[in-house]
Parts: structure tokens; C-alpha cells; sequence
């Protein structure tokens, strides 16, 4: 075989190849065409939206009689289903709709051991002098934590199976450990597929 005809034979393998691809973008509310069982981006997203209205709805962090801010952190999210899932997408989600809800309202705290190690950085520069400003102030006190949890029922019957996703969310007082609020978003899949939720 010549080297013309074999390089019309690969490009047309190529063309139909790509003609086959799909790519583009979705409305990330949009119901996920690669499903399976667990949670999907709809969810994710519905789920941030309507706990950051609970919460605010609730009265919990409103401001004091004398206009102090409350403050809270979210601690962690435990994920105790069989869905694998990136719990960070959902605490990061959550965190940006609590702070479109209440904008300077309340002070929502990082805690995370990133944020913990640049602010000894920082005072330890600021202690040689490295940069500008003082170390007076202290580290911010939370009145509240917000944590999180992952639950599933799974079962499966043949090729068929069946997922309950409970997600549940709890703010506590830090004072007195009353639980001022909690909410649940729930969700129920089956699928035919075996395809595995990232």
C-alpha cells in the first residue's frame, strides 16, 4: 500500500472518530447526563442554596442586642456513604452561599490548617519586622460551628440499584453545645450503570 492512500485511511479514521465526541458546555442545574447513583451537581448546588436560607432564616447568627457580629467556622464533613464525592466541593459551595446571604452581617471564620499556618507566618514577620503592622490583635473566637454529615442507604437487586442520600448539617453553640439549628437535604437514585460519582 502507498503512503497516499494509507493517509487518507488514517484521516478518515481520525474525522470519524472526532464527528463521534461530544463536547461543551451545561447549565450546572442541569440534571447530569452521566448519572449513576449519589450525589450530581444539581444537588451540590441545590443543597448550599437552601441550607444558606435555613440558616439565615433561622435568627441563629444574627447580630447581638449590641451589634456584635456572631462568628462561626465549618469544621469538617463526614462522608459515611458509598458514594465517593470531593466533600470540599460541598463545604466551599456552602461557604459562598452563607456569605451571599449574610455579607458582613456575620464573620465566618477559616480554620483550615492552610489558613492557621499563614497567620503564624505572618506574625512571625511581623515580630522581625519583616512587614508593617503589629501583632495586637488576636485571632478571632467563634461563637458557632457548622459540620456536616454524608448517609446512604444503598441496595441492589440484579443490575439495578437503589441509593438514599441523606446529607445532614448541624450549627452549634460553642458556648453551651446547644444545637441552635440543623438541616437535611435528601435525595434518592437508581441506575442500571455501574458508574463511579468523583
Amino acid at each position: 500500500m502507498s503512503i497516499r492512500p494509507l493517509v487518507v485511511c488514517l484521516l478518515g479514521f481520525v474525522l470519524a472518530a472526532c464527528a463521534g465526541t461530544r463536547d461543551g458546555r451545561v447549565n450546572p442545574d442541569a440534571p447530569d447526563t452521566v448519572t449513576g447513583t449519589g450525589l450530581q451537581s444539581q444537588d451540590i448546588r441545590t443543597m448550599a442554596v437552601d441550607m444558606a436560607a435555613k440558616i439565615k432564616a433561622t435568627g441563629a447568627l444574627a447580630p447581638s442586642r449590641e451589634g456584635e457580629r456572631a462568628s462561626f467556622f465549618i469544621y469538617e464533613m463526614v462522608n459515611k456513604s458509598s458514594d465517593t464525592i470531593d466533600k470540599e466541593i460541598i463545604l466551599l459551595s456552602l461557604r459562598t452561599e452563607l456569605f451571599d446571604a449574610f455579607g458582613r452581617q456575620i464573620k465566618i471564620l477559616d480554620r483550615s490548617p492552610s489558613a492557621t499556618d499563614l497567620t503564624e507566618a505572618e506574625r512571625r514577620m511581623k515580630e522581625r519586622g519583616q512587614v508593617s503592622g503589629t501583632n495586637d490583635l488576636k485571632v478571632a473566637g467563634s461563637d458557632f460551628v457548622l459540620k456536616g454529615t454524608i448517609n446512604s442507604r444503598d441496595r441492589q437487586a440484579g443490575k439495578l440499584k437503589s441509593s438514599y442520600v441523606l446529607v445532614t448539617f448541624e450549627l452549634t453553640d460553642l458556648v453551651t453545645q446547644e444545637l441552635v439549628w440543623t438541616g437535611k437535604y435528601d435525595m434518592k437514585t437508581e441506575s442500571e450503570k455501574s458508574v463511579i460519582n468523583r
